[in-house]
């Protein structure tokens, strides 16, 4: 397999390790987990995320690999991102946690996944704390939504 062919780029992009997990991902997102596609990017640059484009603060030449927003999540942003997922082709060593959280100083978004070919983890920000936690599982679109409100995962 050469190429991939991306639902949401309506295009064919080079079948890297990188890009398979990612496309995967966003099918598993889209279709089982109930993650609306329009409210998806891909491979977005942390300066031209809408929430962040008006800021004055300097971002790092940095891309996310997939961004999930959701609606009236934030109090003064129509959309704001819900979940941050950095994909990866190798084992989920504590550096990509370290990489994703660093992303996710600067986004904000309420929930960070880290995936590879074998494994998702999720983890949200404990305040209590004072440091990310990670479970070994995705929850669906919804799930992640209502527990913002009644604090059920965070």
């Amino acid at each position: 397999m050469d190429s991939v062919y991306c639902l949401l780029r309506k295009g064919w992009f080079k079948a890297t390790p990188e890009e398979v997990v990612r496309q995967n991902i966003l099918q598993y997102l889209t279709q089982k987990l109930d993650f609306p596609l329009s409210q998806i990017v891909i491979e977005q640059s942390l300066k031209d995320m809408p929430h962040l484009s008006l800021s004055s603060t300097r971002f790092p030449n940095r891309r996310a690999d997939i961004v999930c927003y959701a609606k009236n999540i934030h109090p003064q942003y129509e959309l704001f991102p819900l979940l941050l997922v950095e994909c990866k082709a190798v084992k989920l060593q504590p550096q990509v946690i370290l990489q994703a959280t660093g992303y996710n100083f600067y986004l904000k978004a309420k929930y960070v996944a880290l995936a590879n070919k074998q494994e998702i983890r999720l983890g949200w920000y404990d305040s209590d704390l004072k440091s990310y936690r990670f479970v070994n599982n995705l929850y669906p679109y919804h799930t992640l939504i209502n527990a913002l409100s009644n604090k059920i995962i965070n």
